[in-house]
């Protein structure tokens, strides 16, 4: 299995570049004496899981390498097994709505998902049990959702899973540049999930991924 302290530096995104973080921080982070953080990074260093320079922690590549390894395993063991987060409503950044009003992206989604977006998306802040649940479902083969330019502005491009939530369609997206940690999902729907679902901030909601099956797309 992936160790407590790699899951914490891959929150961290240790995985995307070197990051400032104190071994007090890692002990609280999984729930250890300071001592004993100490001691398991300088065993991660010594594996050559994990490199440290002027208070800076990095993810080695040999790290990356062995968790996506990992990841296979688990995806092979789960095959015909359904994935399902489990999470509580959190609020956003204010931006899903301004995306999801982008005439590309509405069109892309429409042809690929076979539903247009409400124009907003819903956060749902998953536990840590769930974060490995979140990186197996990133090994499998996304929708991918092309980006574009308008107006002298580049917009990335977004991978996104089928799901249901409350037996409502919808899709889990992952922005190219989107700025939520390994916690958040992001969700969208043809529906107002809020209001439909009467959802506020901290309700629970239960999230299945189901298939990326073609569909036809409507008008």
């Amino acid at each position: 299995m992936i160790s407590d302290i790699v899951f914490f530096l891959l929150k961290k995104g240790a995985h995307l570049e070197p990051r400032r973080i104190t071994t007090g921080e890692v002990a609280e982070g999984i729930g250890v004496s300071q001592q004993t953080a100490s001691r398991k990074l300088i065993q991660l260093e010594k594996e050559g899981q994990i490199s440290r320079s002027q208070g800076r922690i990095a993810l080695t590549q040999n790290a990356i390498l062995e968790i996506k390894s990992k990841l296979k395993e688990i995806l092979n063991s789960l095959d015909g097994t359904t994935i399902t987060f489990k999470g509580k409503v959190a609020s956003g950044l204010g931006e899903g709505a301004y995306y999801m009003r982008q005439k590309h992206y509405v069109k892309e989604f429409n042809s690929k998902l076979c539903f247009k977006p409400f124009p907003g998306t819903l956060n749902v802040s998953i536990g840590e049990d769930d974060i490995e649940k979140r990186l197996v479902l990133r090994e499998q083969k996304p929708i991918v959702i092309s980006g574009f330019t308008a107006k002298s502005r580049s917009f990335g491009r977004i991978d996104a899973y089928r799901c249901s939530i409350s037996g409502l369609p919808g899709a889990i997206i992952f922005p190219e540049r989107s700025l939520h940690g390994l916690q958040t999902l992001e969700i969208i729907s043809p529906f107002n999930l809020r209001k439909k679902l009467l959802l506020s901030d901290g309700s629970d909601v239960k999230i299945e991924v189901v298939k990326n099956n073609p569909c036809e797309p409507k008008a």
